[in-house]
């Protein structure tokens, strides 16, 4: 099992240098910045490693400020799993929507369901036996800060990287990762 783990961090770190070295490298190219307003977006490699699915919708407000709604969800077990809705209000200071260095504040539900140790009760509804879970729901208020480039001739692929943590307000910290999502400006 530890070699798993060691695998999946290893694909991810290089994929992760390798799309900054080459988004740095497209960014230094030159051009001017693409008048796109909205900018749609998930993480492949969350899909094909792991079953993490979370995609986002981001839209532009003014120049540099730009909302962006989004869901994910990581089960991991019989009806186990993390899943959540939010939004983010992103400020990108030096390149304008969906170019650069982005920082803010985050905002959202989080619903974490758990199986307590696959224990087992008499459940006299369905006259058997049912496992017990725990649920906890929650909102939450957080930061994230990342990057993000619009590559290609026409600058439409978008790739961003970035993290932040979360605070529920039931105490619980989440972490904010954004390996790597790839998405399309329009």
């Amino acid at each position: 099992m530890p070699g798993h783990y060691f695998r999946l961090i290893t694909v991810v770190i290089t994929s992760l240098g390798f799309l900054t070295a080459s988004g740095i490298a497209q960014e230094s190219a030159g051009g001017s910045p693409a008048g796109y307003s909205q900018v749609v977006s998930a993480n492949p490699f969350g899909m094909i490693l792991l079953p993490w699915y979370n995609g986002e919708y981001e839209r532009t407000i003014t120049e540099s400020i730009t909302l962006g709604l989004s869901g994910s969800r990581l089960p991991w077990g019989d009806g186990s799993g993390f899943y959540s809705v939010g939004a983010a209000l992103r400020y990108y200071p030096n390149s304008g929507a969906f170019r650069g260095f982005f920082l803010g504040p985050r905002i959202g539900m989080y619903w974490v369901t758990q199986d307590q140790n696959g224990e087992i009760e008499d459940d006299p509804w369905t006259q058997g036996q049912q496992r017990v879970e725990e649920d906890a729901t929650g909102l939450g208020i957080g930061f994230e800060l990342g990057n993000a480039w619009l590559l290609g001739s026409e600058r439409h692929l978008s790739i961003s990287i970035g993290f932040g943590a979360t605070r529920v307000l039931n105490g619980m910290t989440i972490p904010v990762l954004r390996l790597v999502n790839v998405g399309w400006a329009f």
